[in-house]
């Protein structure tokens, strides 16, 4: 039997990664990416010095384009995924339909930017990376966690 105390410390690990890996990706987002067309500038308005910390690579290279235009949102998918994980680590039924209801709105973003309900411009790897990072975490956390709880 696992102690309570190693429970309440992969749930706090898994609480911090949330965070940091959306900082990541909003990281990459802002630093590499022209945030003018960001949607949450449509509803609040954007700070000055955001323009400022934009440094512009070219994106020639299929790795430096996955890199600016796609981990970003594997890795705000990956962020809420492990939030999810972490509010119902020990209730796998609620977390299973929590983490499938994240997953189906994350995947409909991006889908819905095929008819322009969304704006923005579809990119099939985008679903790529997020499914990717969805299937990484879930392995992780079946080989190296479960056995912990």
């Amino acid at each position: 039997m696992v102690s309570r105390k190693n429970n309440e410390q992969i749930k706090l690990t898994y609480y911090i990664a949330s965070p940091v890996v959306f900082i990541g990706g909003t990281a990459i987002y802002v630093f590499f990416r022209n945030i003018n067309n960001m949607i949450l500038f449509c509803f609040l308005s954007k700070p000055s010095f955001l323009s400022s910390l934009y440094i512009p690579i070219k994106t020639d290279s299929i790795l430096f384009y996955m890199f600016i235009y796609n981990l970003t949102y594997g890795l705000w998918c990956l962020s809420g995924l492990l939030l999810v994980r972490a509010i119902w680590l020990h209730n796998t039924k609620w977390r299973a339909i929590y983490g499938g209801i994240f997953i189906t709105v994350v995947m409909s973003y991006v889908l819905l930017k095929i008819p322009g309900i969304i704006p923005g411009t579809f990119d099939v790897l985008d679903l790529i990376f997020m499914g990717f990072f969805a299937f990484l975490e879930s392995i992780i956390f079946n080989m190296f966690i479960r056995r912990y709880l």
